[in-house]
């Protein structure tokens, strides 16, 4: 799939050009093609994902975890966020981060408060080695610390916040502006006279975890998607009211 970018061209209409070689013309886009959660090289993580590894924290998983020991990876916001949460759940937390310190990647609040909870234990420098269960359920996690020897953990349910990749591949060459990450910029981001969910080319808007600085939740993602129809409705009508009277 792919965006054609029309030369000269600031707005609609667009050229969609599809995997089947079709192509669909639109006089406004809404991009809402979400993004990629990155995944451990660890052998067999495959076969425990949808039953024991999970790439978000919510109250499904809270209630599957209950009263049980976890491993959560990663050392970001979405991390510290998700570990205070299982912490209020769960037996113990144990929150694996490949570098040296928390505090290069995540805000002082949520450092100070993990460093109040008693039953979150961080291991820095530390790395996932292995999974180890039968049957697509994880029985136990592996990990190495630093040059120290291996750990084995009977642990059935593994976290991952190690990031996301978006899916914005396809919008090479069209000329909508991303960031360094390659997450679509919108509103002000990319230029001042932009709505807050259209993009640098007027017309496509961005919603959801493909955009640029969005808080990558299932409910806020769902609001930018519900905000963005009235915002299609008033750009469109715009449009109208340019068209020449015949």
């Amino acid at each position: 799939m792919g965006l054609d970018r029309l030369d000269g061209a600031e707005s609609g209409p667009f050229v969609l050009k599809l995997s089947n070689n079709e192509r669909a013309k639109a006089r406004s886009i809404v991009i809402a093609t979400g993004a990629r959660y990155r995944r451990l090289a660890v052998a067999g993580l495959e076969a425990f994902e949808g039953s024991s590894v999970h790439y978000w924290a919510s109250p499904l998983e809270a209630k599957l975890c209950g009263g049980q020991e976890v491993a959560l990876v990663g050392a970001g916001n979405s991390a510290g966020q998700a570990a205070v949460y299982l912490a209020s759940h769960v037996a113990k937390v144990w929150l694996l981060v490949r570098g040296p310190e928390l505090a290069a990647s995540m805000s002082r609040y949520l450092v100070d408060r993990i460093a109040g909870l008693s039953n979150v234990e961080v291991l820095t420098q530390t790395n996932v080695t292995g999974l180890e269960g039968r049957d697509g359920v994880l029985e136990a996690i592996r990990w190495r610390q630093k040059s120290a020897e291996e750990v084995r953990a009977p642990i059935q349910h593994l976290f991952l916040f190690i990031g996301a990749d978006p899916n914005t591949d396809w919008l090479s060459g069209s000329g909508i502006a991303l960031d360094a990450k390659g997450f679509v910029l919108t509103g002000g981001d990319c230029n001042e006279s932009r709505n807050l969910l259209e993009t640098s080319r007027r017309g496509i808007f961005a919603v959801g975890d493909v955009r640029s600085g969005s808080i990558k939740r299932v409910a806020a993602a769902v609001g930018e998607g519900a905000q963005v129809v009235a915002t299609l409705h008033a750009a469109l009508a715009a449009m109208e009211s340019k068209l020449p009277v015949a």
